[in-house]
């Protein structure tokens, strides 16, 4: 059972990180005029931490942002390959508090020493994933098959195949491409009752495909979490898709309207803002993660009384593919190349359709028949810049890379600032809880 802390004990706990953070040269300066919080709301007034701060601030750019010299630590990698990777440090002693929070929600699954766990995730470029799983396996007692995502398509299912797993974990992309494998080889798994997925949110689609071809008893989500911050929830049996628990004696979220900075009431939708409670050499604190969600009223079926919520979407102008971040800077930047021919108004727009996604972008155009003219080298462009969509259609797990030139003003407004709608990620499950 995960640690279950009150409101009064869990704003303590964040204090005391906010303590530390102020011993740092970067939060020296941005927390000048702001006192210890003695509450939420004075709480709340401390500025957020963007992932563009964690860009310019962090090891080895900076060192701004540590509490302490780079010593007995570790350096992860915690973006994609498109402008957006930002390394971070934690001492040993936070990683193994990340492992051990992350075992936790990994035991909640069932998984233990009588398992066999084929561990699928990415290897490598300073990625935390692949290790982290590792810990958490090892921390439960189970079997561990370190297969990893790097090695060819066919040479996982000869692993898999040969050990018959009673789980998988990896990432969501990565099992539809499994699944469509396993069929056409009529490849099939007896023992396998877990398929377990992270990095990214996996559509109904692309579940019920994942099962067709695969065949576990079970699918779910090993937890909502960030390389920065850490797990940020976990879930029971009793959690639908998208919904998690909030890890209190971990975590301390917020959800807060991005407009005011106000809490929002359960019920109502919010920008998620966490501070970790486990990091000390390199406070995290208020972070805008980047997603909206909702709290939950009412206690969870299983008895947990940490808080629930749910995931509801982004906030930010970024997104993930196979668990990377991609800057909305780099559409900006393939969309100035055709200047006069399409705007930088533009959405994309993400979607699983029968397991597999499909990329949109959708472009403002003064003359949209010329944008058409213009979308095959536009398209060009896009792959060229985000390897992400030209590895996934390579692999198959990425069916098609859509421009769609649309009149000027067409776009959805935000009814609020005027703004032309850059996210509209169709793959978030909107589901009610169990």
């Amino acid at each position: 059972m995960f640690e279950q802390l009150s409101a009064d004990e869990r704003l303590n706990a964040a204090v005391a990180i906010e303590r530390v953070a102020r011993t740092t040269p970067f939060y020296a300066e941005r927390l000048k005029g702001h006192g210890e919080p003695s509450d939420e709301s004075s709480w709340r007034a401390l500025p957020v931490l963007t992932r563009q701060d964690l860009f310019d601030n962090t090891y080895p750019r900076s060192t701004a942002m540590l509490s302490r010299a780079v010593e007995r630590m570790m350096v992860i990698s915690t973006g994609g390959s498109t402008g957006v990777a930002r390394y971070t440090v934690l001492t040993y002693d936070e990683f193994d508090r990340f492992s051990d929070v992350q075992a936790q929600a990994l035991a909640l699954l069932g998984v233990g020493p009588s398992d066999r766990v084929a561990n699928l995730f990415i290897a490598g470029s300073l990625w935390p994933s692949f290790i982290g799983v590792h810990e958490a396996i090892r921390r439960v007692g189970a079997v561990h098959l370190p297969i990893s995502g790097n090695i060819p398509v066919e040479s996982i299912l000869r692993f898999c195949r040969e050990f018959d797993p009673t789980a998988m974990l990896s990432l969501p992309t990565a099992f539809v491409f499994l699944a469509d494998l396993a069929m056409k080889e009529n490849m099939t798994f007896p023992s396998l009752r877990l398929v377990g997925y992270g990095g990214e949110q996996m559509s109904s689609e692309a579940e019920a495909h994942v099962r067709r071809g695969l065949g576990p008893q079970d699918v779910a989500a090993l937890g909502y979490s960030s390389g920065d911050a850490g797990l940020m929830g976990y879930q029971c049996r009793h959690c639908a898709p998208g919904v998690y628990h909030w890890p209190t004696g971990f975590q301390y979220l917020e959800i807060v309207d991005p407009l005011t900075g106000d809490a929002c009431a359960p019920g109502t939708s919010g920008e998620i803002i966490v501070t970790n409670l486990a990091r000390l050499s390199m406070p995290i604190l208020r972070y805008r993660i980047g997603d909206v969600g909702t709290f939950l009223e009412g206690p969870c079926a299983c008895g947990d009384r940490n808080p629930r919520f749910r995931l509801d979407g982004r906030a930010g102008e970024d997104f993930k593919i196979g668990g990377a971040f991609i800057s909305m800077k780099v559409i900006d930047g393939c969309l100035a190349r055709f200047a006069g021919r399409v705007s930088l108004n533009a959405m994309v727009e993400l979607e699983d359709i029968g397991g597999q996604m499909v990329f949109r972008l959708k472009v403002e155009a003064a003359d949209p028949d010329d944008a058409v003219a213009a979308a095959p080298a536009l398209r060009e462009a896009l792959c060229e810049a985000i390897p992400e969509l030209a590895v996934g259609q390579k692999l198959g797990f990425i069916t098609a890379v859509d421009i769609i030139p649309v009149p000027l003003g067409s776009l959805p407004r935000n009814p609020i600032t005027g703004k032309a709608k850059r996210l509209n990620d169709l793959r978030i499950r909107q589901e009610e809880p169990k």
